[in-house]
């Protein structure tokens, strides 16, 4: 979980665009129309994109406890990754190993929603912090760690699980963070298939780099690095997604979500639009006030062209309690 500026609930017409600071890298459905954002402003202003087109309400949303059944909101789900495909979302969590799978039409405490075993090495809390999909061939999911310890270096580590998210095997990515980075590492993974190659892409937290890997027999290898068009300034960088050539990066600090263009030939990023996730009350109600209640935005996956599912990580005592409402939840939107 990110250490966060709390943002205050004052509101201004307009902040101007700031660089993130970039850590140099270790060694190798109807749209509705939507408003302009106004913006928050921070304790410590330094990203948020500003002229953000602001979304509308979500058109379905629930907490993960009251999908599942037997659980109650004394129960932790720390949504961190999601994807979906044939109707359902599956879902990361970094304190568990097990992966929910949540029927995309979000019935309340129902059958259709369950906790899959994955079967991986080790008890308590995976540290889990995307989830992607291979369709090509066989089809399997990766899950990714975001640095483990190996060595004299802290690596991201990427577990493959089969359609039936049973562990295959785990191999470490050619990128790496030292102790002190170690803790802004890989927040997401996207899987793209090129040229008979598997590719993965990586967010790394602290800097919104997007390395590239191709899969070997042993490990995932460094191939280059996207860095993502300098409008993209967010506080942080919380997951990846892809669709055709659409890629949505979000922030959870800044309550936002990017999405920009892939090319298809190339390693790069163009284009984009941004948006900021509704704001409400300090009660948690959605356009009847102008707090910030998405602070917590973990993962993201496109569900279509014009639509995606967000799902957030628990608030933490150093947030505003408004922002309780909207965490540990499944949300989907829609993009104009």
């Amino acid at each position: 979980m990110t250490n966060r500026t709390i943002l205050s609930s004052a509101i201004v017409a307009a902040v101007s665009l700031a660089s993130c600071s970039r850590q140099a890298k270790a060694p190798a459905t109807v749209t509705p129309l939507a408003a302009t954002a106004t913006q928050p402003v921070k304790a410590t202003a330094e990203a948020f994109i500003s002229g953000a087109t602001m979304l509308s309400a979500p058109v379905a949303e629930a907490k993960m406890y009251k999908l599942l059944p037997g659980y109650n909101s004394s129960d932790n789900f720390e949504a961190s990754g999601v994807y979906y495909i044939g109707g359902y979302f599956y879902i990361a969590c970094d304190n568990m190993q097990k992966i929910a799978k949540i029927k995309s039409t979000l019935p309340i405490n129902s059958s259709q929603n369950s906790l899959l075993s994955t079967g991986a090495p080790g008890s308590g809390s995976s540290n889990y912090e995307g989830i992607a999909y291979d369709n090509n061939g066989t089809p399997n999911f990766f899950v990714v760690e975001e640095s483990v310890n190996n060595g004299s270096y802290y690596q991201p580590r990427i577990s493959e699980l089969n359609s039936s998210m049973s562990y295959q095997n785990r191999m470490w990515v050619d990128y790496y963070f030292t102790s002190s980075t170690s803790n802004k590492a890989f927040e997401g993974i996207a899987w793209v298939y090129r040229g008979g190659n598997d590719y993965m892409l990586g967010l790394v937290e602290g800097t919104g780099k997007v390395p590239v890997f191709v899969k070997t027999g042993s490990n995932w290898s460094y191939v280059t690095e996207i860095t993502l068009p300098s409008s993209v300034t967010f506080t942080d960088y919380s997951d990846i997604a892809i669709y055709g050539n659409q890629i949505a990066i979000t922030s959870q600090v800044d309550g936002q979500l990017w999405i920009g263009t892939l090319s298809s030939t190339a390693w790069s990023i163009t284009g984009g639009t941004a948006y900021t996730l509704p704001l409400g009350s300090s009660g948690g109600v959605i356009g009847a006030g102008s707090y910030q209640l998405y602070g917590n935005i973990e993962g993201v996956s496109f569900i279509s062209s014009t639509q995606v599912v967000i799902v957030s990580d628990k608030a933490d005592s150093g947030q505003p309690s408004y922002q309780s409402y909207k965490d540990q939840s499944v949300a989907i939107f829609n993009i104009p």
